[in-house]
């Protein structure tokens, strides 16, 4: 088990450091099989903090802040309730609620772009903002909304994957927050070596992920983040539909 939980977080730090999100919605899903489904999200929730912090000295000049704030002011600003709604709520319905909402979005994004249409602003900030909020809190996946706003906005990739970075720092620690105090939240029992193994493989990831990204064009990057969201919303599709089977 310890082995398969740090070569999935290889995988899924890599691609988050290539496309600037992935690996809470790579993670979480898989890690919510190996160790439990408080413990995943609890786990994923800890590594969306722990990479992003890693990797700011890298990505810093090229975080554009205003919009950092913009999208995690009101992202923060409805996970307390999103996370006590996920404590007296079945998970099952709240994962496929969440996973139907974010692939409708995706869907009409991928349409919108196809007549060149832009969409940007304050009002799109916000909205992503929220979205993001409580699909981080009620399914793991917060990381699709962004998605559709940088199709929409038409992102350029750099930029993009370095303000998800801070953003992804804020929500993860209050989504973190906010389930450890509604939902008596805990981080997996794991041995000190694991523990070790997984930081040194995050670290790891950021100059591979590096790596990665020198050698790839920015519109295979771009629709690399679409796949991500749709990846993602699928997964929490397939975590809520096997939580009311079982």
């Amino acid at each position: 088990m310890a082995l398969s939980l740090i070569g999935l977080v290889l995988v899924a730090a890599v691609i988050q450091r290539v496309a600037g999100l992935g690996l809470g919605m790579i993670f979480a899903p898989y890690a919510v099989v190996l160790i439990g489904a408080h413990e995943g999200i609890m786990l994923a929730n800890f590594l969306g903090t722990l990479m992003p912090v890693l990797l700011l000295p890298r990505i810093w000049s090229q975080i554009e802040w205003h919009k950092v704030w913009w999208l995690s002011l009101p992202a923060v600003a409805v996970m307390p309730a999103a996370a006590w709604v996920s404590s007296i709520s079945p998970p099952g319905p709240l994962y496929i609620v969440v996973a139907l909402l974010v692939l409708a979005s995706l869907v009409i994004s991928v349409a919108l772009v196809r007549v060149h249409t832009t969409v940007d602003g304050r009002a799109a900030q916000v909205i992503t903002g929220i979205g993001s909020g409580l699909g981080t809190v009620l399914g793991g996946v917060g990381g699709p909304a962004v998605t559709v706003y940088a199709v929409l906005s038409r992102w350029p990739v750099l930029p993009m994957v370095a303000t998800m970075q801070p953003l992804w720092i804020i929500i993860s620690s209050v989504s973190f927050a906010s389930k450890w105090a509604w939902d008596d939240g805990q981080l997996p029992d794991m041995a000190w070596w694991v523990w070790l193994a997984i930081v040194v493989t995050v670290i790891v990831s950021i100059f591979l992920g590096e790596a990665v990204q020198k050698r790839l064009p920015e519109r295979f990057i771009q629709r690399l983040v679409m796949g991500l969201g749709f990846l993602g919303a699928l997964l929490a599709l397939g975590i809520g539909v096997r939580l009311l089977v079982v």
